[in-house]
């Protein structure tokens, strides 16, 4: 039998627990809001200047705000059930770490050729993010296939974007695109299992 004590102690490890959860949770939001930013200041202005967006075309700052609080919003309201449904308990931390890297990838590829990852990165801030994430807890067991599904998946992504600049291989972009949004998927969905 718990004292009181202790069980005041094991709610407040509880409480602090998902206090942390909650915290990542936010810093993803908040780079894949920025990121957003980036996606969609090149779509409707063509630049990723600041100065362009505000003084130039100032007509799309809407459109480039109702965007990023899409994204806000979906992800709060994802999030939410993430940090409390028990399933994602033993996966998180894989998950997030999977989640973090994808968006690293995305971040910097919509720096260095924004025209060409634009719609790779809206796929994956509206679709593919949240799906993968949801797939995860369906086989939490530590397979094999597991860490290929997610390790595998992660370097196939960052091969395929560096590859859509490759001059001499961007007639395959389309093809490109697709491997990377499917990789995405895949890394967070292998990150799925229980950490021992």
């Amino acid at each position: 039998m718990q004292t009181i004590s202790e069980r005041a102690l094991n709610d407040n490890k509880l409480i602090l627990e998902k206090q942390h959860k909650a915290l990542l949770f936010v810093a993803s939001i908040a780079v894949k809001s920025f990121l957003m930013a980036v996606t969609t200041s090149y779509i409707f202005c063509k630049s990723l200047d600041p100065n362009i967006l505000f003084f130039h075309c100032s007509m799309n700052i809407v459109y480039v705000g109702i965007s990023i609080g899409a994204i806000i919003v979906i992800g709060t309201v994802f999030g939410y059930f993430i940090i409390r449904i028990k399933s994602f308990d033993d996966i998180f931390v894989n998950m997030m770490k999977s989640d973090y890297i994808v968006t690293t990838m995305y971040f910097s590829m919509g720096f260095l050729a924004p025209a060409m990852m634009s719609t790779m990165i809206i796929v994956w801030l509206f679709g593919i993010w949240i799906l993968g994430m949801l797939l995860a807890p369906f086989n939490k067991e530590k397979t094999i296939l597991k860490k290929v599904t997610q390790y595998g998946s992660l370097v196939a992504v960052g091969i395929l974007l560096v590859a859509s600049l490759i001059p001499q291989l961007q007639e395959y972009g389309q093809p490109f695109a697709l491997g990377a949004i499917i990789s995405s998927l895949m890394s967070i969905f292998g990150s799925g299992r229980i950490q021992t």
